[in-house]
């Protein structure tokens, strides 16, 4: 594609010339002949540093903020924002995949990945082809690929978008994070169904404050058109904040009477989660073995999006009703003699509230609480003693250990964790492994294991690096 095409409709100063273009990357590293190299700055690097490199590499054109070196031998288009051009120039190149299909985006702090997850099996049990991007990875009809972001980078939103088009697929649901929101990622994406879930403390290392990180989350919903719908969680303060800030249809549920989409009532166990429902003077219930109030709220933005999608309740309960089975959420592993190991990803203190009220108040009085977790590194700080806190309350017994500690020391993250605590019920065991497999030998009939934070996650951040880890394959090799 020429790049007079790529660049129509951006504003940008200059006059580059023109040539063909193959590829767009944002990584100089993977410049090849007949790039356009796109300088963006990171949260450790900056690309307009490895302008030159691309060029080495084969670059054919160049966007920067203006930060390039002059006379160079290639086009430059110069640009004030080159993420926010970034998407726009990744929409054209791929030639808007959105707008052919239907796109349902999910954000919120907690559920996103089990919400996407659920659409995508509704939707395509219901003979509606739909792929799903997320913290799971890049899915279709067909299997699952790993990308390694919640949302990524524009360029390859737009990619993976035409390949579903390309594919055969006519629905796309995608996590949408508070990082893509403000990076500028999901800027060209033409969002049908917006689903907001709840909002709770995370990410204020990026965001500073709780009003920011909501401000983030409702650039999704504030750009929908009135054609488009947006679907929200009504028992959260935020979610009514958004619905009186958008002029888009709004459909809301919640335990809330009011809500569109109400859980009459409901009945939760270690086991299942049956609700009562009521929509549109309709009553009917379903029976889920997700278990939790807040598998309860996901279970409803579910329900929601699928009854505006036009599936039949019918359907909508033949999948509900099923064994459903979410990686890394709420996993479990049984052992005569041994009790209960479940695995979660929960990494924020109102999803450590939710999952250690749903365990303390399902399980039986002589059940003992065990918990194997960490905080990640080079992230909110602040969240720590609190997430130390929750544990430490509901707990009988606390192992603080490694969980991606990145560029910081895991000695002092494991510290800050502590300072939350109100009794001496805890350890520090800084190998990860180690404090798993510890905590699985304290294990008897009435034991309750939580493993949290690492999901499905089978690999460990400490330094630069990736180091193989896997939670769920220590589990298996040392319970039971």
């Amino acid at each position: 594609m020429k790049l007079s095409k790529l660049i129509n409709g951006l504003k940008f100063n200059g006059t580059p010339g023109d040539c063909e273009i193959k590829s767009i990357i944002h990584d100089s590293r993977k410049v090849r002949e007949g790039s356009l190299f796109i300088a963006i700055k990171g949260f450790e690097t900056d690309g307009h540093d490895y302008i030159l490199d691309a060029i080495k590499n084969g670059a054919s054109a160049i966007v920067s903020n203006g930060r390039s070196i002059d006379n160079l031998p290639i086009p430059v288009v110069k640009v004030n924002n080159p993420r926010e051009s970034m998407s726009q120039i990744s929409a054209n190149f791929y030639e808007h995949p959105s707008r052919d299909l239907n796109i349902i985006g999910v954000t919120g702090t907690n559920g996103k990945t089990s919400i996407t997850q659920l659409i995508f099996e509704i939707f395509n049990k219901s003979g509606l082809t739909t792929g799903s991007l997320g913290t799971l990875g890049f899915a279709t009809p067909s299997g699952m690929s790993t990308t390694g972001f919640t949302t990524p980078e524009s360029v390859e939103v737009q990619h993976l978008l035409k390949m579903m088009k390309c594919g055969g697929v006519e629905n796309a649901v995608m996590e949408i994070s508070s990082h893509a929101l403000e990076m500028n990622r999901v800027d060209d994406v033409n969002v049908n169904i917006a689903v907001f879930s709840n909002l709770s403390q995370d990410h204020l290392d990026f965001h500073g404050d709780m009003e920011n990180y909501y401000l983030a989350k409702l650039k999704l919903f504030k750009r929908l058109p009135k054609s488009s719908t947006a679907i929200i969680n009504i028992d959260n303060n935020y979610g009514r904040l958004i619905c009186n800030a958008i002029d888009c249809k709004v459909i809301t549920y919640g335990v809330h009477p009011n809500a569109d989409l109400c859980a009459v009532d409901y009945e939760l166990t270690l086991e299942s989660t049956a609700i009562n429902l009521k929509w549109n003077g309709q009553s009917f219930e379903v029976n889920s073995n997700l278990i939790g109030h807040y598998n309860l709220e996901n279970i409803l933005a579910v329900i929601a999006t699928s009854l505006v999608s036009g599936i039949s309740i019918a359907q909508i309960k033949t999948t509900i009703n099923s064994q459903i089975n979410i990686p890394g959420r709420m996993e479990k592993y049984e052992s005569l003699g041994k009790g209960l190991v479940i695995v979660d990803y929960a990494h924020t203190p109102d999803a450590y509230s939710q999952i250690f009220k749903t365990i303390k108040n399902l399980s039986s009085k002589n059940s003992k609480i065990i918990t194997v977790f960490g905080c990640g590194g080079n992230r909110d700080k602040e969240k720590r003693p609190l997430m130390g806190e929750i544990a430490g309350e509901y707990s009988n017994k606390v192992f603080i250990t490694s969980d991606n500690p990145r560029n910081e020391k895991v000695e002092d993250i494991c510290d800050q964790i502590s300072t939350g605590f109100i009794e001496e019920n805890f350890e520090i065991e800084l190998n990860r492994e180690n404090a798993i497999i510890t905590a699985i030998n304290l294990m008897d009939a009435n034991s309750i294991l939580l493993v949290l934070g690492k999901g499905r996650d089978d690999y460990e951040e400490i330094g630069n690096e990736k180091l193989p880890h896997s939670d769920i394959g220590i589990i298996k090799s040392h319970f039971g």
